[in-house]
């Protein structure tokens, strides 16, 4: 049976101080099989403690999600700053391998990169998943939402990588009106690569960035009975996760509307 996992982001963000320290109160009451950890770039030099408050968790850790800003820099014309994302997603790498954690979920580009911007970066592919089996993880791409118009930029990757994975996004989709393309016979190829899920709603129009919200299942407008129904045709086995903002502006976090959230996943995995 697939499992369903609660990302912290849904838990942490700037309101709360992204405080991880919160984390062993909380997940005992989450409804959920386990826990894929969201890194952030203010971590990364609080990792000893970070360590010791995740190993002490009851709930496994199951998905490590790198930090989203490495891809800018991956990006880079400069050396320096390729260097440098190099070298920070090794850190995550690492990090996450200590943890026993196999499945890493990487943004490979952003929101707002050019077509020059995200050659150098797909590009960078074989580098970064060289540095993922050295540390004996799963690299995942997943489909972040751009600027352009048509950003099915994992075909560009499955045509020069067959080997390529990925995550997919719900509410990534659903922001360029692509939900549809996953259930196309032209890209089958993408939805046999599909290992992850991240099951989030979207309430917005097509690239409507101010209604980019993660939102909770039933807030918006994705087609999950279509979506469900299709993943157990091919069939999919992997994980889902919903990432649902669940933290007020004052970082308090309602468990009530996240663990319906959660009940509603299970109940269409068990479907």
């Amino acid at each position: 049976m697939n499992k369903i996992l609660c990302s912290t982001g849904a838990l942490l963000g700037r309101p709360n101080g992204r405080d991880f320290s919160l984390l062993p109160a909380l997940e005992e009451k989450l409804n959920c099989d386990g826990l894929e950890l969201m890194f952030y770039d203010s971590w990364y030099d609080q990792q000893d403690a970070l360590f010791s408050t995740l190993t002490k968790l009851e709930k496994p850790l199951l998905v490590f999600h790198a930090e989203k800003n490495i891809c800018s820099k991956l990006c880079s014309a400069d050396p320096q700053e390729v260097k440098t994302a190099l070298d920070s997603f090794t850190v995550n790498c690492a990090f996450a391998e200590a943890l026993h954690i196999d499945t890493m979920v990487f943004h490979l580009w952003d929101g707002w990169m050019d077509d020059t911007q995200l050659l150098f970066a797909l590009a960078r592919y074989p580098e970064l998943n060289a540095i993922a089996r050295e540390h004996h993880i799963l690299l995942t791409i997943e489909n972040i939402v751009t600027k352009q118009q048509d950003p099915l930029h994992y075909c560009r990757l499955l045509l020069q990588h067959p080997d390529v994975v990925f995550t997919y996004d719900t509410k990534m989709a659903a922001f360029h009106q692509q939900e549809q393309a996953l259930y196309e016979k032209k890209n089958a190829a993408f939805a046999a690569a599909i290992r992850h899920l991240h099951i989030n709603d979207y309430d917005g129009g097509y690239m409507d960035w101010p209604q980019f919200k993660t939102r909770h299942i039933g807030e918006g407008h994705v087609d999950f009975d279509s979506l469900f129904s299709f993943l157990k045709s091919i069939p999919y086995t992997g994980y889902f996760t919903t990432e649902a903002t669940s933290f007020d502006k004052t970082g308090t976090i309602d468990l009530n509307k996240l663990n319906h959230t959660l009940s509603i996943l299970k109940k269409y995995a068990q479907e």
